[in-house]
C-alpha cells in the first residue's frame, strides 16, 4: 500500500455574522477541507468512500505530476496541468505520484448547493443568461488548463485562497469559500465547453430532448411540472412529450420523478444527513410527503431503504481512510 500523509486544517471557533436564521450553523471548516501536496518523496493516497465523507464533492488541481482517481465505475488518469471535479458519491480514492504538486479540495454538497445552486445568476439556465454551475457540479469533469495560462493562474489563486480561508476561519469565511467555488466551477464550464459540445453531438435523442435533460439537472429540485419545462424550452407540452417518449419510451413526468428518486437514493446511501434534511434539500416542504413519494416508487420508506443499503455496505466494507 502506498504511503500516505495528510496535513490537517485546524478548526477554530466560528464567528457569527448575524442572528439570521438562515446563517450556517456549522463553521466552514466543518464543511470543507483542503490538502496541498507539494512534491512528496513518495506517493500519497486518500480514501473518500467511508461514512464520514458521503456528503462530499471533490475538486483536484494538478500543477505537476500524475494522479489516479478511482470512481464508483472506472478510473481517471490525469496528468498535470489538470482540473478534476468530482460530484457527490462518485469518488472512491485518490492517489498522486511522488513529486506531484497540487491541491485536493473536499467540500460538502450542501455548501456547493448554497453558493452554486438553484438561486440567482449562479444557478440560472443558459436561456436566462445565468451560468449552469449546478449542472457542472453534478457531473464528473476532467479538463486541462494550458500550462502557464491565465486560466491556470486563476485556478491556483482560488485554491490557495480557499486554503487560507480554512486556516484562518475568519468572519465571512463561508462566503469567501463559496465565491471561489463559483470561480472553480465557472472554469470547469469554460474549459469543458468544447468537450461538452462534442458530447452533445453524439448524445441520443433530439435537440429538444438533450436540452430537456440539461434543464432537468438544473431544476429537478424545484419540482417543476412538465409545463414549466416546456415553457423554459420554448416548445409545447405535446412536442416535449413526443421528444422524451421517442428517446426514452417514457413520458416526461416519469423521467422527472426518476431523476428526483436517483438523487434521493444517492443521498440516502451517501449522506449522513437525516431523512427530513434530505427531503428539504430535494425541495420537499413536507418530509412526510417525501416519504410517501419515495415509498410509492421504491416500495419501501426512505429510512428502511437507507438501513438495508448501509447494512449491505458494512458487510463488504474493507476500505481505509486517510482523512479524519
Amino acid at each position: 500500500m502506498p504511503a500516505h500523509s495528510t496535513r490537517y486544517i485546524p478548526v477554530s471557533s466560528p464567528a457569527r455574522l448575524t442572528d439570521n436564521p438562515f446563517e450556517d450553523l456549522l463553521p466552514v471548516t466543518a464543511q470543507a477541507m483542503i490538502d496541498r501536496f507539494d512534491h512528496p518523496l513518495s506517493s500519497q493516497s486518500w480514501a473518500m468512500n467511508d461514512p464520514g465523507r458521503r456528503d462530499r464533492c471533490y475538486a483536484v488541481l494538478m500543477l505537476s505530476g500524475h494522479a489516479q482517481i478511482g470512481l464508483r465505475q472506472g478510473v481517471i488518469e490525469c496528468k498535470a496541468p489538470a482540473l478534476v471535479w468530482l460530484p457527490l458519491g462518485e469518488t472512491q480514492r485518490f492517489t498522486v505520484t511522488a513529486g506531484s504538486e497540487g491541491y485536493l479540495l473536499s467540500v460538502a454538497d450542501d455548501l456547493v448547493a448554497r453558493h452554486c445552486g438553484d438561486g440567482g445568476m449562479a444557478g440560472g439556465s443558459p436561456a436566462s443568461g445565468g451560468l449552469p454551475l449546478r449542472l457542472a457540479a453534478d457531473t464528473v469533469h476532467n479538463v486541462s488548463p494550458s500550462e502557464g495560462s491565465e486560466n491556470l493562474s486563476l485556478l491556483t489563486r482560488s485554491f490557495e485562497a480557499i486554503r487560507a480561508e480554512l486556516m484562518q476561519n475568519a468572519l465571512g469565511a463561508s462566503l469567501v469559500v463559496g465565491a471561489h467555488l463559483q470561480i472553480i466551477l465557472t472554469m470547469v464550464l469554460r474549459l469543458a465547453e468544447s468537450v461538452m459540445e462534442q458530447r452533445d453531438k453524439h448524445r441520443p435523442g433530439s435537440i429538444t430532448f438533450q436540452r430537456f435533460l440539461q434543464i432537468l439537472e438544473l431544476h429537478f429540485r424545484e419540482h417543476w411540472n412538465v409545463a414549466d419545462y416546456a415553457t423554459a424550452l420554448g416548445v409545447s407540452e405535446r412536442r416535449l412529450g413526443s421528444a422524451v417518449l421517442r428517446a426514452t419510451g417514457k413520458p416526461p413526468l416519469t423521467v422527472i420523478h426518476e431523476r428526483v428518486l436517483r438523487e434521493a437514493c444517492m443521498r440516502l446511501e451517501q449522506s449522513p444527513l437525516g431523512v427530513a434534511q434530505i427531503a428539504y434539500g430535494l425541495g420537499f416542504r413536507d418530509p412526510a410527503y417525501f416519504s410517501r413519494f419515495f415509498k410509492r416508487y421504491m416500495g419501501e420508506a426512505p429510512g428502511g431503504y437507507r438501513r438495508l443499503r448501509r447494512a449491505a455496505e458494512r458487510v463488504r466494507d474493507d476500505t481505509f481512510a486517510a482523512w479524519p
